[in-house]
């Protein structure tokens, strides 16, 4: 239901973008991609910024941090809905189902995809500005090998990488600025859900509950990628709820992703 609901989410903000460019009288053939370019218009994301993204902008997963995935446009409507035709197609090169909403700061789209793979482009005209892929070793454990977004903060965008690895990229050229080992993925953790920035944190959790693995949170400062907590969603004996669990060491191996 909730990969469903991704990709719902993912098609509609795709169309919303089409339908702008086409009422706004844009070409219906996209013009050979120049080589890729840094973000030379890239508007810096603030906290206050994330509160209260400007119409246009869709800044996180969801939009907002209520969860609602809800766009205030109105250009969209019953009335003209009709008129949605394509404008512009950009090749990922990945044939897996793409689950991440795409993501948009002042006419600048990322778009994350399977195969550890981010894409920047210009909003109205589906130019390539950088693409980055972090390659997986030939081992890796990755059993769902897709994306589900990413996450902004001043000129960073954030990254979970499918080896259980945070990135922070900068947005304007898609360089690595740091990289954050979460956990071992040889032990079964590996990501693939969206980071979310909050109070100057970038916020990921594992998957791999169904190897066996004990899930949590984990956040990590901004700037230098160093880790400020982690909470796992098990219980320890001792710790709150591990009364509901078995005399055992099940807590160890219960899963609990996120």
């Amino acid at each position: 239901m909730l990969n469903a609901q991704c990709k719902m989410h993912a098609g509609l903000a795709i169309s919303a973008a089409l339908i702008a460019l086409t009422m706004t009288g844009g070409s219906a053939q996209q013009p050979p991609s120049p080589p890729p370019s840094p973000v030379l218009n890239y508007k810096t994301v603030t906290a206050e910024r994330l509160k209260k993204p400007d119409d246009g902008d869709w800044l996180m997963a969801r939009r907002t941090y209520d969860g609602w995935g809800y766009s205030p446009l109105t250009e969209i409507t019953p009335a003209n809905a009709a008129r949605l035709q394509p404008v512009w197609s950009v090749a990922t090169g990945v044939l897996n189902g793409h689950e991440a909403p795409p993501i948009v700061n002042n006419g600048v789209m990322f778009a994350a995809t399977p195969g550890n793979q981010l894409i920047s482009l210009d909003a109205k005209s589906g130019r390539v500005l950088w693409r980055y892929r972090r390659p997986l070793a030939e081992d890796a454990i990755f059993n769902h090998p897709t994306n589900r977004g990413v996450a902004l903060f001043g000129d960073k965008i954030f990254f979970s990488s499918g080896d259980a690895v945070l990135v922070a990229l900068d947005a304007r050229t898609g360089k690595e600025v740091w990289t954050a080992k979460v956990e071992e993925n040889r032990n079964g953790y590996y990501m693939s859900l969206a980071p979310l920035v909050a109070d100057g944190k970038v916020i990921v959790g594992t998957s791999g509950g169904e190897l066996g693995v004990r899930g949590f949170l984990a956040a990590y400062d901004v700037e230098s990628g160093k880790q400020a907590w982690r909470v796992f969603t098990i219980p320890a004996p001792g710790e709150p709820g591990s009364e509901t669990w078995p005399k055992g060491d099940q807590w160890k191996t219960g899963g609990g992703s996120v």
